[in-house]
């Protein structure tokens, strides 16, 4: 033991830089940053990576470990302290509340409950929304400085970080509890966590100030679903986790349910509810204690990627305070950035499973949306699909001519299409062949949609033939262009021809 620690003293202190400059040449790294020096940018000190220890930034945690938490939107009053009585038996300690689970009834009994811990002052009790209670018992935060007013509108992270920054700076509350939206990203809200408290300790010790600081990771509905809504349970689980190792001091967790009981309006306390509580819960409980990534210090230490990508949003985000420090309106900044999130969306150059792809056509909701408090992109195609719901649904007809096999990809395409608004979508498990037949078959079918799949090249074959179709709404897979029909392909606007036929169905337009 005493050679192997003397080897680590030594030798092997002595010859790391040969190796690292070894390991950099195979891995062809250019640069990497200058060891032990800072780089300063319109006065924020920034850290630039170091593969040596002790001039490597490193996070640290107030705490030896993170509370476990779980997040209410609504909840029955007879139902309240049963609930927080379950979860203070099964370790729960930080408690979110959005507006909805809260009244002055619901609160007394919420206080009530809370101090029957043995040590309620380990408790603590985040509002999030307009409320406005206290406790004697335990810590309640109501006034999180986050960039709420930049996310909820569909800005970038780093509107988000400038509009926090400011807030700090024109705050001077002893202990300051900072909220930073985390989402399904998972490097991206690793860095984003780290140049939050990076940038704020630069404030802090910049204006000589000695506040208390605490990051509180806050849920980001943003690509959340209301439609295959078990696919939230991951969502929540990558944003626990990568808040963690981000090293923020609060992590919130929220169970897949969650978006139904805020924004339908609907009473929903029933099954779904409390295996949604239930799974928020053990989120936290199974990554933070039993993974450890609550008592690790800082998991993602010594990462490059991660330190260039902290570096480049403390960069951004710092010359935009000072835009906003200077009253600048950039609103018209944040619109486009919606914009461009939802043309993605649109279009599916951005994915959400269940929503604008891999859709579960036989799940339906029946509810009534209110007006969502936050921008959520995946909601334009879920409003679509609730419009369908309420109408008759008409049955979909794949007709394909030529080779089945050759086909399948387009097949499958042309289904998903349409299964987007919850529709039935038919095809006869076969390909016609022979011309006549597929014309004899086609003008016999009468679905109200109506879709041509063939290969390019086969259209041609069947095309200037007429061809009896009785589907007032008649669509063909690719971009082969014919009269009366509407082309399927893939990077078009999905949205688009999608609401044209939700819009037709809805007048009963032929």
């Amino acid at each position: 033991m005493d050679s192997l620690n003397d080897f680590f003293k030594t030798s092997f202190k002595t010859n790391i830089l040969d190796w690292e400059k070894s390991l950099l040449s195979e891995l062809k790294i250019s640069e990497v940053g200058n060891k032990g020096k800072k780089l300063t940018l319109n006065g924020l000190t920034l850290p630039t990576l170091s593969l040596e220890r002790d001039e490597e930034v490193q996070l640290s945690s107030n705490e030896d470990w993170k509370k476990a938490s779980t997040t209410y939107a609504s909840v029955p009053e007879e139902n309240i302290e049963a609930l927080l009585l379950d979860d203070l038996k099964n370790g729960v300690r930080n408690f979110f509340f959005f507006d909805g689970a809260l009244s002055d009834k619901k609160w007394g009994l919420i206080e009530k409950t809370l101090k029957t811990h043995p040590t309620p002052s380990e408790i603590e009790v985040f509002l999030l929304g307009m409320k406005n209670y206290k406790s004697n018992s335990f810590k309640v935060v109501k006034n999180l400085i986050s960039g709420k007013e930049f996310h909820d509108l569909g800005g970038s992270s780093i509107h988000e970080l400038a509009l926090i920054s400011k807030k700090i700076i024109e705050t001077d509350e002893d202990e300051v509890f900072v909220g930073v939206y985390v989402d399904s990203l998972f490097f991206h809200n690793i860095a984003k966590l780290r140049a939050c408290r990076l940038m704020l300790l630069k404030i802090l010790e910049d204006s000589g100030r000695k506040s208390k600081l605490k990051i509180v990771a806050l849920t980001s509905f943003e690509n959340w679903t209301l439609y295959d809504r078990y696919t939230n349970i991951l969502r929540n689980e990558t944003a626990v986790a990568s808040a963690y190792m981000g090293g923020a001091d609060h992590v919130q967790s929220c169970g897949h349910n969650i978006l139904l009981e805020l924004e339908s309006g609907e009473d929903l306390f029933d099954e779904h509810f409390e295996r949604s509580q239930r799974m928020g819960r053990n989120t936290t409980h199974i990554l933070a204690l039993e993974s450890l990534l609550g008592v690790v210090q800082d998991p993602s230490y010594g990462s490059y990627h991660l330190e260039n990508l902290t570096q480049t949003l403390c960069e951004k985000s710092w010359a935009l305070m000072q835009r906003l420090l200077l009253n600048e309106d950039i609103s018209q900044e944040i619109s486009e950035v919606r914009e461009k999130k939802l043309l993605m969306m649109k279009t599916r150059k951005l994915i959400v499973s269940g929503v604008n792809d891999f859709p579960d056509p036989k799940e339906t909701l029946n509810i009534s949306l209110k007006s969502s408090p936050f921008f959520r992109y995946p909601r334009i195609f879920e409003e679509l699909r609730l419009r369908m719901e309420k109408v008759r649904k008409p049955k979909v007809f794949i007709a394909v001519f030529g080779d089945y096999g050759a086909l399948n990809l387009r097949l499958s395409f042309v289904k998903n299409y349409f299964e987007l608004l919850g529709l039935e979508v038919q095809d006869t498990n076969r390909s016609e062949k022979d011309q006549d037949s597929f014309r004899k078959n086609l003008s016999e079918r009468m679905e109200e949609v109506t879709v041509l799949c063939a290969l390019d090249e086969d259209y041609l074959k069947i095309m200037p033939h007429s061809l009896t179709v009785n589907s007032p709404h008649k669509f063909i897979a690719g971009k082969f262009e014919v009269s009366g029909y509407k082309n399927l392909y893939a990077g078009q606007n999905v949205y688009e021809v999608l609401s044209e036929l939700v819009e037709a169905l809805e007048r009963g337009r032929v």
